[in-house]
This record gives structure tokens, sequence and C-alpha cells, in this order.
């Protein structure tokens, strides 16, 4: 799945569908006994929500513990050329985000989640945002609908909906492929291009993760994909502040669960 928890930003979170192939997944994250769960991925160029943050190669570490339902993330982005130098420093911690959640299934069938990730960044102000989601597990295509409110510096809404479907080729290997249609309002896109821009749909991701459980403990993961900014003003805006509309991405991931 496209987790909820950490920083929803991220497109490598190949990690999270290996987890699933070795059995850890939102189920273990329900389990009644503490598990840890870290990862490292390595990511052609770091895209948000549409939005190419950074043009080169990052380095994107991540931490979860989870027991009872409740997890707790750790998330960061690291430089791995000196695009962002600043001041003779290259090669930055570029940003940190920490995530609450819960997750819970109320019936067969139905995954729900909700929590807060608070973002923060080694040059831009700090913020924050509350998420839920629901995702029916039980149908074809997984399909899923988030929301997310940002309580701090852009007080605007951002929509997700998405499907995804797993194709198990062996007991360790498999593949998923996952989609999603974003829409932000207009405060979300006012601090996100600075710019005022109307609430409309913000952008769309495609990506293809194959994952393989090496051991019981240690999974390694391949993926790539393509996100792009959609209303002709968001991608108009998109263009100006972050240099591209739209990004294919590719990536290589290792994880561990415990």
């Amino acid at each position: 799945m496209i987790s909820t928890t950490g920083r929803i930003k991220r497109l490598g979170l190949a990690a999270a569908a290996a987890w699933v192939g070795m059995g850890v997944g939102i189920g273990a994250a329900r389990a009644e006994t503490v598990t840890t769960e870290a990862s490292v991925d390595w990511v052609s160029a770091y895209v948000w929500r549409g939005m190419r943050l950074v043009n080169d190669p990052v380095l994107q570490p991540s931490a979860t513990v989870s027991a009872y339902g409740i997890s707790l993330n750790a998330w960061g982005s690291i430089d791995t050329t000196a695009v962002n130098e600043d001041n003779g420093e290259a090669y930055r911690l570029q940003e940190v985000d920490y995530t609450v959640s819960y997750a819970t299934s109320p019936v067969e069938g139905l995954d729900l989640e909700g929590g807060f990730a608070w973002y923060s960044f080694s040059s831009y102000d700090s913020t924050g945002e509350v998420f839920a989601s629901a995702t029916l597990s039980g149908v074809p295509l997984s399909p899923s609908l988030a929301a997310y409110y940002d309580v701090d510096e852009a007080e605007g809404f951002y929509l997700n909906a998405g499907l995804e479907h797993e194709f198990t080729f062996t007991e360790k290997l498999g593949l998923t492929l996952a989609g999603g249609l974003g829409w932000g309002s207009s405060k979300y896109h006012d601090y996100y291009f600075g710019e005022s821009a109307h609430g409309a749909e913000s952008d769309v991701l495609l990506k293809a993760t194959l994952a393989y459980a090496v051991t019981e403990h240690l999974s390694l993961a391949v993926f790539g994909g393509y996100a792009a900014l959609l209303d002709g003003e968001v991608k108009r805006l998109g263009k100006e502040v972050y240099g591209h509309s739209d990004t294919p991405f590719a990536g290589l991931s290792v994880g561990l669960s415990f």
C-alpha cells in the first residue's frame, strides 16, 4: 500500500510493499506486540504531490515502531549531490518528519487510519498536517480516499483518491501497481506555489514496485513511476516555482522488520 503514515509525499515507500511480502503491513501494525520497521530508499528525484522538490537523487531513511494499531514514524530526506549547497555545506539532511497514527479495521475489508504529521525543514518553516484515510481492501483495486489538513502554515486541504493491486509471483516476490489522483484547496495551492490558485485537481501519481523478501526480516525492492501536476494554472505555477510540472522517477529500497 501507499501508506498514510509518515510523510505522504515520499515516493520511496517501496519498503511498505516489501514488508507486506514478509507479512508486515497494516495487520502487523494492529498486532498486540511491538513491531519495528526500518528502510533506506534511494530515489532519483524527490517528488511530493506532483511537485519536484529536489531535482537530484536523494536518500530517504525511515523508522517505525508499532503496537496496538498505534504507529510512530520518523523519516528524513538527505541530498546525495550539492544541488542545495548552502555556505559550502552540501549533501545535507534537508527534512525530518515525525508522524503518529492509528490504524484499525472496524469490519472486514474496511481499513481506517488517522493521525498527525509534523514536517521540519532545514531551509523552510516547519508545518503539520492532520490526516484520515479509508481503504476498501476487500474489493478489487482496493480503492482509498485520504484527506489532509495543514493546521499551521498552509491552513489548506488536500484530498487523494487511490487505487492499488498486488500480484504475487512467488512466496517471496510480488509486484504492486498503484495510482492516485489529488485535489488541493485554494489555500493549499497558494502556500505551495506562492501565488493564488483556485481549488482544483492538483496531481496524479502512477507507481510500480517489485519487492523481494530476502529473509524473514530483510527485503529489497525496486520501484518507478510518474508524477505530474494537472490543472492548467497549477501546472503553470509548478513550472515557475519548481522548474517542472511532471517527473518520471525510479528508486531502490532496503527494508528491515522485527
